[in-house]
């Protein structure tokens, strides 16, 4: 304020007025700015104290000239704020003007970048303006604490300790010569990186080469729904199947709501699915165990799928050719399954030991039961 402050009496002794009269004053500060410009010598600070004067003198005629602009400053850093989500640099707009070929015709560009600003339409307030109304739509949870030029501090209702920083600097610099769809494409993005966000909703044809079946505790799945309802099929009393979405060293689940986003029962999802997991396991390793009761066969794979490969009937036709008709099988975690003849009871006493203490160990537990395969995905 004190630059704007110096520069009113400035301009007041120059002009003999107040700079209430805009466009009079606009056309005086062109005529200063081409005069700097014609002088053959200038040093570094003179040009700092003359950048310094002409940006608080814009700064001041349009605090006058637009309704609601108000000074704003920050250490070192001033600002003409200008509305609801207009931020206006006068400094960089002279500087901007001094640069260009035409001065006056850069600086009316620039008085129209404000004027825009103020209205939401320019290229700071449309990406303020249109991430603080997803926000509050989306994220009520979430409120502004603070905001100066490109810069947003939010803060969580519920936990006000927890603070988040926003810079919009790029947001505003990749959009600002581009239409309104780019402005909403870099919104969704910033909000999709919120913490607690969640995953934007992926179109079919972008996963269906993903989905994966993936056995999971009934219990431990319900933890991680409780906000947002993720897809299951039952399997057995402690077990279900849910589908991943699949990513390079990453996977995620999918929800309820995807499903119908994309117009897809759950049926055909996991049929969808299972075909991907047979495709990706024709290279599947069941490794034999020998016991003193007779072999158990051991899914030793290592990619994390194993204990859903019960769910094939490519599998169930494998294992029912070396153990005979009557499958044992045990699903102690979601890395491996064990096999086994059911014919044997010293053998499927063995079985379930294994499972039992595997099952006990395991960081991805499943079940520490033993189950009979009589089909492809079905235990009894």
């Amino acid at each position: 304020m004190p630059a704007a402050e110096r520069f009113r009496t400035q301009a007041s002794l120059v002009l003999g007025e107040t700079v209430s009269d805009p466009a009079r004053a606009l056309v005086w500060l062109c005529d200063r700015m081409e005069q700097w410009l014609d002088l053959a010598e200038v040093d570094e600070e003179a040009e700092r104290l003359f950048v310094e004067g002409a940006g608080a003198f814009l700064g001041l005629v349009l605090m006058q000239h637009v309704p609601g602009a108000r000074y704003a400053a920050r250490s070192t850093v001033h600002r003409v704020r200008l509305g609801a989500h207009g931020w206006f640099d006068p400094f960089a707009a002279v500087d901007r003007a001094l640069d260009a070929r035409d001065v006056r015709r850069e600086l009316s560009r620039q008085v129209a970048t404000a004027e825009a600003a103020a209205a939401s339409h320019g290229p700071t307030s449309r990406v303020l303006r249109h991430l603080l109304e997803r926000i509050e739509r989306e994220r009520p949870e979430l409120y502004v604490d603070d905001q100066f030029d490109l810069c947003l501090v939010l803060r969580v209702r519920d936990d006000p300790a927890e603070r988040i920083e926003l810079d919009l600097q790029r947001a505003v610099d990749s959009t600002r010569d581009q239409k309104i769809e780019a402005v909403h494409d870099v919104v969704q993005r910033m909000l999709s990186m919120l913490p607690g966000a969640a995953p934007a909703l992926l179109d079919f044809a972008d996963v269906r080469a993903r989905l994966i079946p993936r056995l999971a505790r009934t219990d431990k799945l319900g933890e991680l729904d409780a906000n947002m309802p993720l897809f299951r099929a039952p399997l057995t009393d402690e077990l279900v199947v849910a589908l991943l979405v699949e990513y390079e060293g990453r996977a995620r689940y999918v929800k309820t709501r995807e499903l119908e986003a994309w117009r897809c029962t759950g049926d055909a999802a996991l049929d969808l699915a299972l075909a991907n997991l047979a495709s990706h396991s024709e290279r599947a390793r069941i490794a034999r165990e020998h016991t003193a009761y007779g072999p158990l066969w051991v899914a030793r794979t290592g990619d994390g799928r194993d204990s859903a490969r019960v769910l094939l009937a490519s599998l169930h036709t494998h294992l029912r050719e070396r153990v005979g008709e009557r499958v044992l099988i045990g699903i102690p975690h979601r890395d491996t399954f064990f096999a086994c003849a059911a014919g044997e009871p010293a053998l499927a006493d063995a079985l379930r030991a294994r499972v039992a203490h595997d099952a006990e160990r395991a960081p991805h537990r499943l079940s520490a039961r033993v189950f009979q395969l009589t089909s492809a995905g079905r235990l009894a």
